[in-house]
């Protein structure tokens, strides 16, 4: 679960630092106070884009941070995965992002990747947001939905099947390429073989071309080397008058004088003939440097020579040697590919057919387990739909054969929706309203979140165009499913926010002419007072409304909690 969430000069947010709690979180707040704020900064934190335009203005960088607590084994083997441990039980996740659009992420005080991040969050947060009606509306997406209702079992089945066809497409693309006509195949072999020959020639070996180029520069250079080289030599070591060395002994000896009257210049003696061991060292180091800057001129036209037959290698194959030789690999591994098509052809070809062959067991199980998901979601999301006052909408899951397998399988879903008994299904996005699009979302997010298995579910203003009654039943559904999860929404509704464990109030406030916006946990009288804001009306009235909704939302949460 989410424990902690802090935010740093993001939107409108200077500094935010807040503790969650387990069960049914609320965030309330009059319009345009910045409600959504929380989820947009949760949404980057669990690897959404985003861009320098968040930044508060003013400020340098955004940071924000959230600590997790989890005993998930998936999570644990994900971390470990992605390269960021695997046996924490808390799990601290950071974000910054300057003003210059570079930014840095942090799992556990290692840093990691925006995609890392992604991967990481699909387990710890599942965001739903008020638009999310919008993908209801694309039939690519539905298949997604259907997936995402499926247990362990079938999210296994789907990973098989992918990796399975993956193989099978790579497989069918390299046979496809192979089969090209007799004269573009001898085209390309003659070329690969005047490619290899080009390079075997010259017989480039690791390192070569970057080692020639280093001992060019020193030739170039060689007497600015020998100049500044044989000018320290001198000074350390000495030529005509005493050097460093010589001052050293002289120093050491002064000192040894005195030893038998006190340790300390018998100490810094014994320290002064170590570092003249030192010098030592490094002075033999110069001298035979030295030396080798006499380069014999043979020497000086091989290099040149030899560099430039290289250089022009690296122009043609790779930018140094190490791309010069895995090119000319790539190369012989291709020819002889072409060289031994016939074999190689017949290879591949029952390589495929028995790839197909597992690719459609696998497609059909596949198959099966999605025909099975669709009828137990039919009945949970119709039963959802008739307790949100739907009754007379129903709902269904069109399974249709595809021709071809794709990654995603051997089906297309879609969903459908009766408007009234007796009445044709049709797809939902050419018979839904805005307010039954928001009801259908809900209650199919209702009964997905029971199946899913990530612990944390945010709800963004998902019971837009939701009142009266509903907002009851509503009230009732997110406060159950907060009993198997940790559940936040931002909503407009106090019947919802009367259920929260735990109440935020987003508040917009001026200073100095800037809009600021401000997020705080509200006591019991302070929820009081929300909830009297939220229903409005007549001040005694609403005041009693509110007392009598949070005395419903204590009994439920002792009821659930029994």
């Amino acid at each position: 679960m989410l424990k902690e969430l802090r935010v740093r000069n993001f939107a409108l947010i200077r500094e935010a630092s807040l503790e969650f709690s387990p069960g049914l979180n609320v965030i309330t707040g009059e319009t345009g106070a910045g409600k959504t704020v929380l989820v947009e900064a949760l949404g980057l934190l669990m690897g959404a884009r985003g861009d320098s335009t968040a930044i508060l203005p003013g400020a340098q960088r955004m940071e924000l941070e959230a600590i997790f607590e989890t005993n998930s084994q998936e999570v644990r083997d994900k971390l470990e995965e992605l390269g960021l441990g695997g046996e924490e039980d808390e799990i601290i996740i950071r974000r910054i992002l300057g003003n210059d659009g570079k930014g840095r992420c942090y799992v556990n005080d290692r840093t990691c990747t925006v995609r890392s991040l992604s991967r990481l969050g699909e387990l710890l947060v599942d965001i739903h947001g008020q638009h999310e009606h919008q993908r209801l509306l694309k039939p690519a997406c539905h298949l997604q939905y259907l997936d995402g209702y499926g247990d362990i079992r079938h999210r296994t089945l789907l990973q098989s099947y992918r990796e399975l066809y993956h193989r099978w497409k790579s497989l069918r693309e390299r046979l496809h390429r192979l089969a090209m006509d007799e004269e573009e195949r001898f085209r390309e072999m003659d070329l690969l073989r005047y490619q290899i020959g080009e390079i075997e020639d010259v017989d480039p070996k690791e390192g070569e071309l970057e080692e020639l180029a280093r001992e060019r520069r020193m030739m170039q250079g060689r007497e600015e080397l020998f100049s500044a080289v044989s000018g320290a030599y001198g000074l350390v070591y000495g030529d005509e008058s005493a050097g460093v060395m010589d001052g050293l002994g002289e120093a050491a000896s002064l000192l040894e004088k005195v030893a038998g009257l006190d340790e300390a210049p018998a100490q810094w003696g014994r320290s002064l003939l170590e570092v003249q061991e030192q010098l030592g060292e490094i002075c033999r180091g110069m001298r035979d440097y030295l030396e080798a800057l006499d380069f014999e001129p043979d020497r000086v036209e091989e290099v040149e020579r030899r560099y430039r037959q290289l250089s022009e290698l690296a122009r043609k194959y790779g930018r140094d040697t190490a791309s010069i030789l895995e090119f000319l690999d790539g190369a012989r591994r291709r020819l002889e590919e072409l060289e031994n098509w016939d074999m190689a052809r017949e290879d591949m070809e029952g390589e495929l057919k028995e790839l197909e062959t597992s690719l459609e067991e696998i497609s059909q199980r596949l198959s099966e387990s999605r025909r099975e998901l669709a009828s137990t979601l039919e009945e949970e999301v119709n039963r959802e739909l008739s307790e949100l006052r739907m009754g007379g909408v129903s709902f269904r899951v069109d399974i249709r054969p595809r021709e071809e397998w794709s990654e995603s399988g051997r089906e297309e879903v879609e969903f459908m929706i009766s408007p009234g008994k007796n009445l044709p299904y049709r797809p939902v996005a050419r018979i839904a309203s805005g307010g039954e699009l928001a009801r259908i979302t809900l209650a199919l997010k209702l009964s997905l979140a029971r199946a899913d298995s990530v612990p944390t579910l945010v709800f963004d203003e998902i019971d837009a165009g939701i009142g009266g009654e509903t907002a009851d039943v509503l009230a009732d559904k997110l406060h159950r499913v907060a009993s198997y999860h940790q559940v936040f929404v931002v909503t407009h509704l106090p019947q919802v926010a009367a259920m929260a464990n735990r109440h935020f109030m987003a508040s917009k406030d001026f200073k100095k002419g800037s809009p600021l916006t401000s997020v705080r946990a509200l006591d019991r009288e302070e929820r009081l007072e929300e909830l009297c804001r939220m229903l409005g009306g007549e001040r005694e009235t609403a005041r009693e409304h509110a007392t009598s909704l949070l005395r419903r939302g204590n009994r439920s949460s002792s009821a659930v909690g029994g």
